[in-house]
């Protein structure tokens, strides 16, 4: 990771809400060019609200054939056109428009191959799934310029070195950090800022990749760890980390501060404010991240660092509304360790990532936990009776649940921590079907009957008294 300079790398990340319409992005624009008279300062967007998804319903409704992608195509141009319109004047506009359309001709070139062929490949919707951000971060600059600020939009597909794995292409860092150092450190020592589409990188044959749904935050992080920022800041629409849902539990507050270890697995584990690889390059280059809320700004947020100092064993409890409990048997052939290390790669091989997994040697049998998205894919979403899965191995039984999950960084060390969970439960006759501790001894994960869900989260975050020890 690159050494930081004297004169600080400031990263600001701007997600779809915080770009939603004309007024929030002048918001952001006017935040940017303020900081960019204070420091270096380099900027991220996401796609506006919404338009990642109606760019891959288009794309899909091309491959049936369905005409109705070219109406998704002029809602595109006109949601992009009225905020250009509020935001920029004269040359600017003119500018912002010739790349709008230049990212529209794409989309339509790729569908219209999508309507010829009847199939629209994971290359294909590679190409198509980040042209929300390509179009956001012309914008984007284009508003900054006219707030005064020098600014420069910038395709990731430029900088973002990746392997050819489309749809979550893995980044190859020595590569990314020399395209950064040569195209972007130029900007930044001449005091430019740089509009960079999160989201995007490319191979290096040059295909469009994307890194994932929901990585344009981990864009931002790796960008300014490989360049040396002094801090990131991920504006979104929430005041930061909470220590639950608060749809589920109303006393929920913001946690301050939270140790990488802590935010990974919450991330990880249900809340969504920030993907949980996005944290990563932040840990490895002990850079501070901030989560902080672009429709109130004056809020601090969450602060995300090293060596958080925990006021109690939980910081935070998480919930998986939706999730599926699967069960595999192993034949009698089969030894536990060969039954775990097939059904794993069976897993790993559709795409599929457990959030828990518990194994029984003496039943020949392991059990997992897959979100609901994963397990539709998995082809999990319905109980399945002795279906077979592998040569050796059976799916028994497939049950949808409820995955909760107790989150702090201490979780593991006090005495009787776990215990407290289990009778906080008890005491709320909550029935827990299986739990796994993570080896990190941050967080016990926890698989509940879906009805139980609220009363158990309720349970966890009243027995450590989050809502009033928040940090």
């Amino acid at each position: 990771m690159a050494r930081r300079s004297r004169n600080p790398l400031h990263v600001l990340k701007f997600g779809g809400t915080s770009l939603g319409v004309a007024e929030r992005i002048a918001w952001a624009s006017r935040h940017a060019a303020s900081s960019a008279r204070r420091r270096r300062t380099l900027v991220v967007v996401s796609a506006m609200a919404g338009m990642t998804n109606l760019l891959l319903r288009s794309a899909r409704a091309a491959a049936t054939g369905d005409g109705n992608w070219r109406k998704a195509a002029d809602e595109i141009r006109e949601r992009h056109r009225q905020a250009a319109e509020a935001l920029l004047s004269g040359a600017e506009r003119k500018r912002f428009d010739s790349r709008m359309e230049e990212a529209i001709a794409t989309l339509e070139k790729n569908c219209e191959n999508f309507e010829a062929s009847g199939e629209a490949t994971a290359q294909g919707l590679d190409s198509v799934a980040s042209l929300g951000e390509v179009i956001s971060a012309a914008l984007f600059a284009a508003a900054l310029r006219e707030a005064g600020a020098r600014a420069r939009a910038v395709d990731a597909a430029e900088l973002i070195v990746t392997d050819n794995r489309f749809g979550d292409a893995n980044v190859m860092v020595e590569a990314t950090e020399k395209r950064l150092r040569e195209r972007v450190g130029p900007l930044l020592s001449r005091g430019v800022v740089p509009v960079i589409t999160g989201f995007r990188g490319a191979t290096t044959e040059g295909a469009p990749t994307t890194l994932g749904r929901g990585s344009s935050d981990y864009t931002a992080t790796l960008t300014g760890s490989l360049l040396g920022a002094q801090e990131i800041t991920i504006w979104t629409d929430v005041d930061g980390v909470m220590t639950a849902d608060p749809r589920l539990v109303p006393g929920a507050r913001v946690i301050s501060r939270l140790s990488y270890g802590e935010a990974i697995e919450l991330a990880f584990f249900g809340a969504k404010v920030i993907h949980w690889k996005a944290i990563l390059p932040a840990m490895q280059s002990q850079m501070p991240l901030r989560v902080r809320n672009s429709f109130r700004p004056r809020n601090a947020g969450t602060r995300i660092v090293s060596g958080a100092n925990c006021r109690t064993a939980v910081a935070a409890v998480t919930a998986v509304p939706r999730a599926h409990l699967v069960t595999l048997r192993g034949d009698g052939a089969l030894r536990p360790v060969e039954l775990a290390t097939r059904a794993l790669g069976w897993l790993d091989g559709a795409g599929a990532h457990p959030l828990l997994v518990v194994q029984s040697s003496p039943e020949n049998s392991l059990a997992f936990a897959l979100g609901h998205e994963e397990a539709t894919l998995a082809g999990f979403c319905h109980p399945i009776s002795a279906r077979q899965a592998s040569d050796g191995f059976v799916v028994h039984s497939s049950e949808e649940v409820g995955l909760v999950t107790a989150i702090g960084a201490r979780i593991g060390q006090p005495a009787g921590a776990a215990a407290r969970i289990f009778t906080a439960l008890e005491r709320c006759r909550v029935n827990v079907l299986a739990a796994a501790t993570g080896s990190s001894g941050q967080r016990l994960a926890l698989a509940v009957p879906q009805n139980s869900l609220r009363a158990a989260v309720r349970a966890i975050h009243r027995e450590f008294r989050l809502q009033r020890n928040a940090r």
